[in-house]
């Protein structure tokens, strides 16, 4: 929002400025959580856990979030996004044959080429876990995104993960 009203004031040396500085924050492996947690897994089928370091081209495996509200309190209108690399497809499992694996207990999921995005709520104390069953198709190095999880109409509640 800033930068679009720096852009239509004329400021255009001030827009530049601040362009320029999200550009390289968001190369900046952050991480921070306020009253919940998150932990990020890659498993294989079978559920052993994997080195996405070392993926072999082709393989199925499932991103699996585990969210927990640290909270006496509900939380309403939850959003988690997980980003994934250039280099992975998400498999929709609603149109195969892959049974409940990545059932998730959402009000709605939206699945979109390089990432997932959840909607939910979450009870007090709450444990919820997210799963996405992923392929890796494509050889090469990629920067896989750390995670983030915000209640949308309340900032006191929110979770983002290191990337890697």
């Amino acid at each position: 929002m800033a930068l679009e009203t720096y852009v239509v004031l004329g400021e255009k040396t001030k827009a530049q400025d601040l362009a320029k500085t999200v550009a390289k924050r968001l190369s900046e492996d952050q991480w921070m959580s306020t009253q919940s947690t998150a932990q990020v897994y890659f498993k294989g089928r079978d559920g052993t856990r994997l080195n996405v370091g070392q993926m072999p081209q082709g393989t199925d495996f499932v991103a699996e979030v585990i969210l927990t509200n640290l909270t006496g309190n509900a939380i309403k209108n939850m959003a988690l996004t997980e980003i994934f690399p250039c280099g992975w497809e998400i498999i929709n499992t609603r149109f195969t044959d892959f049974g409940d694996l990545a059932r998730n207990e959402v009000i709605y999921t939206d699945l979109r080429d390089d990432r997932a995005n959840f909607y939910f709520d979450m009870k007090k104390n709450e444990t919820k876990t997210f799963r996405i069953l992923v392929n890796a198709s494509y050889l090469g190095r990629y920067y896989l995104p750390g995670i983030q999880a915000e209640a949308m109409y309340n900032h006191d509640f929110m979770v983002r993960t290191k990337g890697q």
